[in-house]
């Protein structure tokens, strides 16, 4: 439990500390998300990825990491600028913030691995809206670029519009995101 308390507190201060360099997230974002921001998981199930606390800055911080790289593989005609795709990788999630509430129940989470229930106080909506609603109700700027990304992340491949007709930034942030997945379920 030390090393988990550890992780949390270094994924924390690195977040924090990128998002003042970017300037990312403000006061007023930071102070609605609180704690929960860096204690929430990524997924409410064991086999999915980073059920467990810090489990959703440690997938931030892993799909940071792809969207730099991927974004610096592109051609320069295709490249977007650095500051966005660390933007929208930091805030494409922050919509699990709060959504998730530990499972009581011993049986979901020793047979299922069921460790979290979603917060049925939440009005429902994709994560990325979600994120994109957290950002706008603490004045959280967004080019256009950034809202298409963010919000199309999550949407399935067969949504013709958000595959076919997005940005170099929204595909940037859907392959990072997928990328992150892969090596969170394989570690």
């Amino acid at each position: 439990m030390v090393e988990l308390k550890d992780k949390i507190e270094k994924n924390k201060e690195k977040f924090l500390d990128t998002s003042e360099k970017y300037n990312i997230f403000n006061e007023d974002l930071l102070k609605f998300l609180g704690e929960d921001l860096f204690t929430s998981p990524a997924s409410n199930m064991e086999s999915m990825y980073n059920a467990f606390p810090g489990g959703l800055i440690d997938h931030l911080l892993k799909v940071t990491k792809y969207g730099i790289y991927i974004n610096n593989c592109l051609p320069e005609k295709l490249r977007v600028d650095q500051s966005s795709v660390i933007k929208v990788c930091f805030l494409h999630q922050i919509g699990k913030t709060k959504l998730y509430k530990f499972c009581e129940s011993e049986w979901h989470r020793k047979n299922q691995g069921k460790m979290y229930e979603f917060n049925e106080d939440l009005v429902s909506m994709r994560i990325g809206e979600r994120s994109i609603y957290y950002c706008m109700m603490n004045d959280v700027k967004l080019n256009e670029e950034e809202y298409q990304a963010i919000v199309n992340y999550d949407k399935s491949d067969d949504d013709k519009q958000s595959k076919w007709y997005s940005s170099s930034l929204s595909t940037i942030l859907r392959q990072a995101n997928e990328l992150s997945i892969i090596e969170c379920k394989n570690i």
